[in-house]
C-alpha cells in the first residue's frame, strides 16, 4: 500500500482536501459564469473544460471515501450509515432550500423546477445521498450473498456501468418508459454519475492497484494527450462522436485532477485555501447560492457579445474566491452554536 495510505494519513487527508477545495472553487465558478454572466453552451468560454474537472471527479471522490476498510455491511451498520447520511446531506439541503425558495422565489428569473429541465438547484447533494443509498444496498446485499472479492468488483463495475448507460446516453435516457416530467422531478438525467461513485469506490477498494496505475508515468502521459486532443477536436467529436466525447474526458479529466493533487506541492497559501475549502464543501455548496451577484447580469453583456475566455476565467475566479471566503465565514458562524448546527448542517457532535 502507498505510504501516503499508511504511514502519513495526514497528507492523504490533505492532498484529498485540496482537491476537494478545487472542485467546489469549479462549481461555484461554473454558477458565477451560468448566473451572473450569462455564459452558455453557445458561447466561447473554458468552462465546457472547467466542467469535465467538476462533476465527475466530485462523485469519484465521493466514493471513493465512501469505502471504509474493515467494516461489515450487516443490516445494523447499513442503517446506521444511512441514517447518518440523511442527517448530514439531506437535512441541511432540505433546510436551505426552504430557505433559498422563500428568498428567491425565481432565481434571476429562472424558477428552481424549470420547464424544460425540471432540476432542484440543489441537485448534487439529492443525488449524492441516492448514490450512499444505492451503494449501501449493494454492499449489504453482497454482504449477505458472501460473494467474493472479484464479484463485488464486478457487481459494483457493472451496475455503476448501467447507470452511465441508462442516464447518461441521450438516446437510451429517453426510451425509459416514463413522462419527461416524472424523469426530470426524481433527477434521473444525474443518475448517471452513480458510475463515478462506483468507480471512486473501486479504487479505493483495489488501493494498491489503483496506485500502480497512477504512478505509471506513460499512463499518464496517455491520459494527458488523449485528453488535450479530445478537447483540440472537441466540436466535430460532438457532433458525431458525443457519448465518446463525454465519456473518455471525463475518465480522463478523473485522472489527471486526481494525480495533479496528489502529486504537487502547491504553494502554501493556495494549499491552505483549498484545504479550507476541501473540509466545508457541503457548507460551501449549501450557502454560495445565497451569495451569487445576480445583478451582474445586466453589467456583464459583453462577456455574451464579445466573448473573452481569459478575462472571463480571470473574473469569475475573483467573484468565486470573494463567495467561497463569504461562505466559510458563514459556515463558521453558523456552526459556533451547538444548536444552530444541528439545525443548518445536522452536525451532533458535543
Amino acid at each position: 500500500m502507498d505510504s501516503n495510505y499508511s504511514n502519513s494519513s495526514m497528507q492523504r487527508v490533505e492532498y484529498i482536501d485540496s482537491l476537494k477545495g478545487f472542485l467546489i472553487l469549479s462549481v461555484v465558478m461554473c454558477h458565477v459564469a451560468g448566473y451572473c454572466i450569462g455564459i452558455q453552451d453557445d458561447i466561447l468560454s473554458f468552462q465546457p473544460i472547467m466542467f469535465e474537472f467538476r462533476n465527475p471527479p466530485f462523485f469519484f471522490i465521493s466514493g471513493f471515501l465512501a469505502y471504509k476498510t474493515g467494516v461489515v455491511w450487516n443490516e445494523q451498520f447499513t442503517i446506521a450509515t444511512l441514517k447518518k447520511k440523511f442527517q448530514v446531506i439531506v437535512w441541511p439541503t432540505i433546510v436551505f432550500l426552504l430557505m433559498l425558495l422563500y428568498i428567491h422565489p425565481s432565481f434571476n428569473n429562472r424558477s428552481f423546477i424549470r420547464i424544460n429541465n425540471d432540476i432542484w438547484f440543489y441537485w448534487f447533494t439529492l443525488c449524492l445521498f441516492l448514490f450512499f443509498f444505492f451503494y449501501a444496498i449493494i454492499e449489504y446485499l453482497i454482504y449477505k450473498t458472501k460473494c467474493g472479492k472479484k464479484a463485488e468488483n464486478t457487481i459494483l463495475l457493472l451496475l455503476g456501468a448501467l447507470s452511465y448507460l441508462f442516464f447518461s446516453v441521450q438516446s437510451i435516457y429517453e426510451r425509459i418508459p416514463l413522462e419527461p416530467e416524472t424523469k426530470y422531478l426524481l433527477g434521473m438525467i444525474n443518475w448517471g454519475y452513480f458510475f463515478f461513485f462506483t468507480l471512486g469506490v473501486l479504487a479505493k477498494k483495489n488501493l494498491n492497484y489503483f496506485e500502480t496505475t497512477i504512478n505509471n508515468q506513460s499512463f499518464i502521459g496517455l491520459c494527458v494527450l488523449v485528453f488535450v486532443l479530445f478537447n483540440v477536436f472537441h466540436q466535430p467529436l460532438i457532433d458525431h462522436h458525443f457519448n465518446l466525447y463525454r465519456i473518455v474526458t471525463y475518465l480522463t479529466g478523473i485522472i489527471l485532477v486526481f494525480v495533479f493533487f496528489k502529486t504537487t506541492q502547491l504553494p502554501l497559501l493556495i494549499k491552505k485555501f483549498f484545504i479550507l475549502s476541501g473540509r466545508r464543501t457541503l457548507d460551501i455548496y449549501l450557502i454560495h447560492y445565497f451569495l451569487l451577484p445576480l445583478a451582474l447580469y445586466p453589467n456583464t453583456s459583453i462577456f455574451r457579445e464579445t466573448p473573452m475566455p481569459i478575462l472571463e476565467l480571470v473574473v469569475t475566479i475573483l467573484i468565486s474566491l470573494a463567495i467561497i471566503a463569504m461562505s466559510l465565514l458563514i459556515s463558521c458562524i453558523l456552526r459556533i452554536s451547538k444548536t444552530s448546527a444541528f439545525i443548518f448542517f445536522g452536525d451532533k457532535k458535543q
